[in-house]
């Protein structure tokens, strides 16, 4: 673990009052870990920004009934095997279906398959969870 440095910051009453709801609501035991975490959500959008290899989950949801759907989301996927780490496969009704898709590579990589997807006819909705492989977090 890194050294601790104590700092100091000034900011106007109402944000701080604003900073510590938001803190409770969220669980934080304190100010220090929030303000770690918004630095390191910070730090993460950097790096997906840059084009440094990020890492990220894709849920799509699709209704599988519809023509060639299958065929072309499986081709996809295998046009994109160097990113994606696995995947898994739910069926949520007799006709609607959701895939996870966890993926690997540059912001701009992932950006373009997930748009891919999002272009499929018979797809619903593609939502987005982009996060940080950590090395640059510490």
């Amino acid at each position: 673990m890194s050294e601790l440095i104590r700092v100091s910051l000034s900011i106007e009453s109402p944000l701080l009052k604003k900073m510590e709801e938001l803190a409770t609501q969220k669980g934080y035991e304190n100010r220090s870990e929030f303000i770690r975490d918004l630095i390191r959500e910070q730090l993460t959008a950097r790096e997906w920004e840059s084009g440094a290899e990020v890492i990220g989950t894709i849920t799509m949801v699709y209704n599988h009934h519809q023509r060639g759907i299958s065929e072309k989301l499986t081709q996809l996927q295998h046009d994109c095997t160097e990113h994606i780490l696995a995947a898994t496969h739910v069926h949520l009704s007799h006709h609607i279906c959701a895939e996870m898709i966890m993926i690997k590579g540059s912001g701009k990589a992932i950006e373009k398959f997930s748009n891919a997807l999002r272009k499929l006819k018979g797809v619903l909705h593609v939502g987005f969870s982009a996060s940080s492989t950590g090395e640059k977090l510490s």
